[in-house]
């Protein structure tokens, strides 16, 4: 990839275009290939979930009687309802964040990421080492702001999901009601201070990674009792299917 592709004439800059980002043969004028595939990827997504929701909605909606129900889905302890409840939240607040970066900050980015490379490279071909120097840290400083804020919405919709899927486990964990509860608490507590504290890296630099790494202790902690209380769950299950083989009334 040339730099000076970018900046000699409108011509040379779209053939850079066209192929690194895919337009070539694209039925639209600023949107590649790969961008028309991920936009169909998120559409069948869409239609997939209009279908579920659907589905959804005839078994509510469907007499007493009639209605589907599962003992695993319906989650009838505190923690798990915790989880299950904070988990959602944690996703919708991820999809939210990712939605008002799209809108928001998408295409300012790429606005300045191709003002970036511009200047670069006006200052390379003027062997001006400052004006690099400068270009290099504003590009630097502008794919800082872009990794924080996508890695923020990820990990939030990440945690969320992992709190969803352990709501499914807390009948196994093998510990006391008001434990069972603080563990969960503790998980949506990093789960909640590790993306909040990655937005903020590039404004308050150590503390808040150090701040971040708290967030991401606290949910290893959180797995690690949750395993401990499933390994004990185990070990009931174990003990109490040998007992009949020793001879010992159960």
């Amino acid at each position: 990839m040339r730099f000076s592709s970018i900046i000699y004439g409108r011509q040379e800059t779209k053939r850079w275009d066209t192929t690194d980002v895919g337009l070539v043969y694209s039925p639209f004028e600023s949107i590649g290939w790969a961008s028309v595939a991920a936009d169909f990827g998120g559409f069948l997504v869409m239609i997939a979930c209009l279908a579920c929701l659907a589905g959804l909605w005839r078994n509510f909606r469907s007499p007493a009687r009639e209605r589907v129900t599962d003992g695993l889905i319906a989650i009838r302890d505190p923690a798990g309802r915790l989880l299950l409840a904070g988990g959602i939240l944690l996703v919708l607040l991820g999809f939210l964040g990712g939605a008002y970066y799209a809108a928001v900050d998408l295409y300012m980015h790429e606005a300045r990421d191709f003002d970036d490379l511009s200047q670069m490279s006006l200052a390379a071909a003027a062997r001006n080492a400052n004006a690099v120097d400068h270009a290099l840290a504003d590009y630097g400083q502008l794919q800082g702001e872009k990794a924080v804020k996508i890695a923020a919405h990820a990990h939030a919709i990440e945690f969320g999901l992992l709190a969803m899927m352990l709501a499914l486990f807390q009948p196994f964990v093998n510990l006391r009601d008001g434990w069972k509860r603080r563990w969960a608490l503790v998980l949506l507590l990093g789960s909640a201070l590790l993306p909040f504290w990655v937005l903020l890296e590039l404004r308050y630099g150590l503390l808040a990674g150090g701040l971040a790494d708290l967030g991401g202790l606290l949910v290893i902690v959180a797995l690690l009792a949750m395993w401990i209380g499933i390994l004990r769950c185990t070990g009931q299950w174990d003990a109490a299917a040998a007992q009949p083989h020793r001879g010992i009334p159960a």
